[in-house]
C-alpha cells in the first residue's frame, strides 16, 4: 500500500491542502508557518499538556483510585484554523486529513506524545452520519497518524450507538446531558492493560472525550490520554 502511495505522489504530485501550491508536500512551508502562529506545542516545549487528576470522576483501573489524564491540544481553534476545520467536516474537503497530519508528524513533542500509547482511538460517529458526510474525520486523521507514528489504530472498540444532537448547537449544561448513554464498547480485551489515546477534532467543554473515556475505563486499559487537533 505504501509503494502504491508513493507511485501515484509521484505521478500526481501532492497540494498544499491549504494554498494548493505543488511539490512541497501537504503543506507547503509557508502555509506551515502560518498555522505555526496558531499552534499550542511549540518545538523545545509542550506548555498545554494537562496531567492533572480528574477529581471530579474518579475510576478504578488495575486497583488503583484516580486516573491521570494526559490532554494534548495540537492548536486553538481560531481563524485559519478553524475556517480549515470547518471544511473539512462540512465543505466536502476530506483530503484536508493529510495536511492536519503533516504538521503533526513534523512536530516532535507530539510525535512523543502520541508514541507514548499503544493504541489510538478516534471518536466514532454515528452510522447514518458517516453515510451523509462521507467520512468519520477523526477517524481519517487517526488512521493517518497511526501510520506515520507507529501504533495501532481501532475502530471496532467504541462504538455510537445514539445519533445525539451536534454539541455545537447546545450550551454548557445541555452538552454534558446530550453525551449520556451514546457511546458503548466492544471488543474490550484488545484495550486490557494498554496505553490507550483518544483522538478528536475539537475539545470546547470536554463532554464528548469524557463520554468516550467512560466507556474505554470499562477495558482496563493502563492509562488513558486525549488528542485533540484544536481547542476551542
Amino acid at each position: 500500500m505504501k509503494i502504491l502511495e508513493k507511485i501515484l505522489e509521484y505521478i500526481f504530485l501532492p497540494a498544499c491542502g491549504v494554498c494548493g501550491k505543488l511539490g512541497e508536500g501537504y503543506l507547503c512551508k509557508n502555509c506551515e508557518r502560518e498555522l505555526e502562529r496558531y499552534s499550542l506545542v511549540r518545538a523545545n516545549k509542550c506548555e498545554n499538556i494537562d496531567n492533572s487528576l480528574d477529581i471530579k470522576r474518579k475510576v478504578v483501573i488495575k486497583g488503583v483510585e484516580g486516573t491521570r489524564i494526559f490532554k494534548l491540544h495540537v492548536f486553538k481553534y481560531e481563524n485559519v484554523i478553524r475556517n480549515l476545520i470547518l471544511d473539512y467536516k462540512f465543505n466536502d474537503k476530506s483530503y484536508l486529513y493529510k495536511t492536519f497530519c503533516e504538521f503533526i508528524v513534523k512536530n516532535k513533542k507530539i510525535v512523543e506524545f502520541i508514541k507514548s500509547y499503544d493504541i489510538i482511538i478516534p471518536v466514532p460517529m454515528f452510522k447514518t452520519k458517516i453515510r451523509k458526510r462521507g467520512y468519520n474525520q477523526s477517524e481519517l486523521m487517526a488512521k493517518e497518524i497511526a501510520k506515520n507514528v507507529g501504533i495501532k489504530v481501532y475502530t471496532d472498540v467504541l462504538i455510537k450507538i445514539k445519533d445525539n444532537k451536534v454539541q455545537s448547537s447546545l450550551n454548557k449544561q445541555d452538552r454534558e446531558e446530550n453525551t449520556k448513554n451514546v457511546y458503548d464498547l466492544a471488543n474490550s480485551e484488545k484495550m486490557y492493560n494498554k496505553r490507550i489515546l483518544i483522538f478528536d477534532d475539537i475539545y470546547t467543554t470536554g463532554n464528548t472525550v469524557e463520554a468516550c473515556k467512560k466507556e474505554l475505563v470499562k477495558a482496563k486499559p493502563s492509562k488513558i490520554g486525549i488528542l485533540t487537533l484544536a481547542k476551542d
